[in-house]
């Protein structure tokens, strides 16, 4: 038995459609077996063969009708719940005169899955805890209808940081991680392209298609070991003076930084510029000039979104924004 994406769990049906699968491809190759053996004694000329070779096709036929007739077994006892349980995603049993439970975050949750979490002990978590069948399906009787909807009621999904954020009426989880926002936008930084919660998040932005990053709740793990793949570095275009420094190259930066916004205007107030500053003279064996400006590399993430607010400033416009930034302390070095 399995999870599916949608939620509803799969069991008695998608079972015995696999041993329905496994026992007719072992009939069919008993049957060629047979079908050797029976064209060898055949061509040595032993009648029974013959005989032999009716009998075996008709125990074949008989055992795949069998197999497709037990199939159908049960399927068509499920329908769509109506009033008779605890929501629409919970299927009820007419010939069993009970419910199955659909709802897929507390299904997660009574698997012991780590990205849901509900209250354990309400008298629905007990409910379904006990009813459990050998295909890991949750049942209830109408008359529990109740509580196990109060139980549904505290499943909340969690997300792969504490930092991201569920959106319930998109059913999924915003992504905040500066690292890996700036690696998906394409603009730098490094992270594991082949895991799977790349792909996870890759998928579901495209879906919603906003510009924001998304990923379902169920894999949170997956993004989760994603996250640990992204490492700092410096921005996009810019070079390491050190194990710990990196320098500004971006070309309209540094014309906001040494000209102060005079052609170029970026965004004074954002934690990227407030990570750059002016890199001591005479430092690096004589690079420090005073036209060199640098940055923590662990920040590097922050100055590369920093670069993509600068812009070309029209001339003539916005002279009291450039005597205002020219009138501000500058940072000290970080």
């Amino acid at each position: 038995s399995s999870f599916r994406g949608d939620g509803r769990h799969e069991g008695v049906c998608r079972v015995t459609i696999r041993d329905l699968v496994m026992q007719t491809r072992r009939l069919l190759r008993s049957l060629q077996e047979y079908l050797r053996l029976w064209k060898s004694a055949l061509s040595q000329g032993q009648p029974i063969a013959i005989l032999g070779l009716v009998v075996v096709v008709g125990l074949v036929f008989s055992s795949v009708q069998i197999l497709f007739k037990d199939e159908r077994v049960g399927v068509g006892h499920l329908i769509p719940a109506g009033s008779m349980c605890a929501n629409q995603e919970d299927m009820y049993d007419a010939n069993a005169r009970r419910c199955q439970m659909g709802n897929k975050y507390a299904y997660a949750y009574l698997l012991s899955h780590s990205w849901v979490m509900c209250a354990p002990n309400m008298p629905g978590a007990k409910i379904l805890r006990r009813s459990e069948d050998s295909f890991s399906n949750f049942w209830y009787l109408p008359k529990d209808r109740d509580a196990v909807r109060e139980f549904y009621r505290t499943c909340v999904p969690t997300c792969a940081d504490d930092a991201d954020t569920y959106q319930s009426s998109k059913d999924l989880c915003l992504m905040s991680n500066d690292i890996a926002r700036v690696w998906l936008q394409g603009d730098g930084q490094h992270c594991d392209s082949n895991t799977p919660g790349a792909g996870a998040i890759k998928r579901a932005s495209k879906r919603v298609g906003d510009g924001n990053f998304w990923y379902k709740p169920e894999m949170a793990s997956r993004v989760r070991e994603f996250y640990k793949s992204c490492s700092a570095r410096c921005a996009k275009g810019d070079s390491a003076l050190d194990s710990m420094y990196c320098q500004v190259r971006n070309p309209m930066a540094l014309s906001f930084l040494q000209r102060g916004g005079s052609r170029v205007v970026c965004d004074d107030i954002s934690p990227g510029r407030s990570a750059v500053s002016r890199c001591p003279d005479g430092m690096y064996n004589g690079l420090c000039d005073g036209t060199v400006y640098r940055y923590r590399r662990r920040r590097g993430e922050e100055v590369e979104a920093w670069y993509t607010s600068c812009m070309q400033q029209p001339s003539g416009g916005q002279q009291g924004m450039r005597v205002a930034r020219r009138n501000r302390i500058p940072p000290t070095n970080l």
